[in-house]
């Protein structure tokens, strides 16, 4: 079953901000962990699951109706 998305029930600031978080913890945990630092580089690993999380938020259309 396909299922198609309105571009409006899609809350743009919340994917994006998810977005830009997922990427820049994933470039800063990539250079914690190129200059040794393990643990902070594991760290930067919430905020990247805190970013897949707005991400996901910003892709349900509750959060647009609200």
């Amino acid at each position: 079953m396909s299922t198609k998305r309105d571009p409006e029930s899609i809350n743009r600031p919340l994917l994006v901000a998810g977005l830009l978080i997922v990427v820049a913890s994933i470039g800063m945990a990539a250079w914690m962990f190129r200059l040794g630092d393990i643990v902070t580089a594991l760290g930067l690993g919430l905020l990247i699951i805190a970013g897949l999380l707005l991400t996901g938020i910003g892709f349900s259309p509750e959060t647009a109706t609200h």
